[in-house]
């Protein structure tokens, strides 16, 4: 997928020797990885690029600040990830065109993001904005149902930062008379069967909100750690999703 951040072994492998030590040698994570020094050197630059703050000292080198992002190395599922999209849904049906499934298609920001009856659905960066492709066996008439896994598993993250929600009929996800996040499904497939659904979810997390809607860091007055909310989101979606569909 082109524009794409793919999951990279070596990134998984050089950040868990990062996290390990104090300090590496580049020696030691070229032995660890299997790639020359130079190779490594080239991980640690574009590390660099994506918010990791990784030092290069005379001993070797130094994790010295966290991106906190969800990006595919740091999340056990597999995931794309783009910078800016104009909208997940899209690259989620080429994905599910292609024979994809139980796969997340995250991206920074959105410029075309939409929401149910053909509402935009503001993309600023600091928000969480995926799509998951799933091949559901159920009927076509009840894809709707995929709504409330999605909700449930929002609900109960959040309830972990200690924010009380509430679930709307359309399953869209209420603080108050504030929308925290909004929840998509689209799917193709015969009466009978479904032959994919995409489900694309908006979550307000850091991200600027209108007076009208509302964020996690609203709420808490504080900026939530993106990557530790993705990772507790993601594990609550896979296990109601296992138990509503398959």
């Amino acid at each position: 997928m082109r524009g794409g951040i793919r999951d990279s072994p070596v990134k998984r492998e050089l950040l868990k020797q990062l996290r390990r030590k104090d300090v590496v040698s580049g020696d030691e994570i070229a032995q660890r990885v299997g790639i020359s020094r130079v190779a490594v050197w080239k991980h640690i630059k574009e590390l660099n690029m994506l918010g990791y703050e990784i030092l290069s000292t005379p001993k070797g080198y130094v994790l010295v600040k966290e991106a906190h992002k969800p990006y595919p190395w740091e999340l056990d599922f597999e995931v794309y990830y783009f910078k800016e999209v104009w909208s997940t849904m899209d690259i989620a049906k080429e994905l599910a065109e292609e024979g994809k499934e139980n796969v997340f298609i995250i991206a920074e920001k959105q410029k075309g993001g939409r929401g149910r009856l053909g509402r935009n659905w503001i993309s600023q960066e600091g928000g969480l904005y995926f799509s998951l492709v799933v091949r559901p066996k159920i009927p076509l008439k009840d894809v709707d149902r995929l709504v409330f896994p999605i909700s449930g598993a929002i609900i109960e993250t959040l309830d972990r930062y200690g924010i009380s929600a509430k679930i709307a009929p359309n399953g869209d996800i209420f603080v108050g008379n504030n929308k925290l996040a909004g929840i998509l499904i689209e799917a193709e497939g015969e009466i009978d069967l479904v032959k994919y659904a995409i489900i694309g979810v908006g979550v307000n997390v850091n991200n600027p909100v209108p007076e009208e809607a509302t964020s996690l860091k609203r709420e808490l007055d504080k900026e939530i750690n993106l990557l530790e909310f993705t990772k507790v989101l993601f594990l609550r979606i896979n296990h109601h999703l296992l138990k509503a569909i398959f």
